[in-house]
């Protein structure tokens, strides 16, 4: 009997503590729980198909040519010595008309001359002595005259002897050659000192 007693004294006491624990305030809750794994990231969708290529733009229209390098450029054929300006024994000049070069067009323009003369194949170029000692060949161009259109060609003898027949006349060879080239024309490739490389530059016959 007394056995009995405790063991329903033990079961009346849990009950007792199964009662309190129960009875916290309404409202109180527990702390959070751990966050729970991430889920697995759903399957990549496929790509749609490419569209389709767009059609190629209209080709543009070819641009003009370029103007030929020597349209501007003004090539005298070899001219014979002619001094109808002045023919004296040690001094001598000639005009060479240029009547294809408008009014003032000498004056904004690079104008080479050159020459040959008796005895020689070689070309010289002016102002210079050519191939004689005693001699100086100049040039002057592009006159302030409103009709000066023409190139003055001067030979004159630097030792005060006469000149002689081989240095002057015509039939012994003695010729000239301008070639007219306008300033924007020039090109920095060439030594227009050298005939041979100005004929070549612009095609200049023999």
């Amino acid at each position: 009997m007394k056995q009995a007693t405790q063991i329903l004294k033990v079961t009346i006491c849990m009950l007792f503590l199964v009662f309190a624990g129960c009875s916290a305030e309404d409202g109180d809750i527990g702390p959070i729980g751990p966050q729970g794994p991430q889920g697995e990231q759903g399957p990549q969708g496929e790509q749609g198909p490419q569209g389709d290529q767009g059609e190629n733009g209209t080709d543009g229209a070819d641009g003009a040519d370029g103007q030929n390098g020597n349209a501007n450029v003004i090539i005298s054929a070899w001219i014979d010595a002619d001094w109808n300006l002045r023919d004296d024994p040690q001094l001598k000049t000639m005009l060479i008309p240029v009547p294809e070069v408008p009014d003032g067009t000498l004056r904004n323009s690079f104008v080479a001359m050159y020459l040959r003369q008796f005895g020689t194949s070689s070309i010289y170029n002016m102002p210079g002595p050519g191939r004689w000692t005693n001699t100086e060949y100049s040039f002057t161009f592009g006159s302030n005259s409103a009709d000066f259109r023409g190139i003055i060609v001067r030979l004159l003898s630097t030792n005060g002897v006469d000149l002689t027949e081989r240095q002057t006349a015509a039939f012994r060879g003695n010729r000239f050659r301008y070639v007219i080239i306008p300033r924007a024309g020039l090109s920095r490739e060439v030594d227009y000192s050298d005939y041979e490389a100005v004929r070549e530059f612009h095609n200049l016959t023999e």
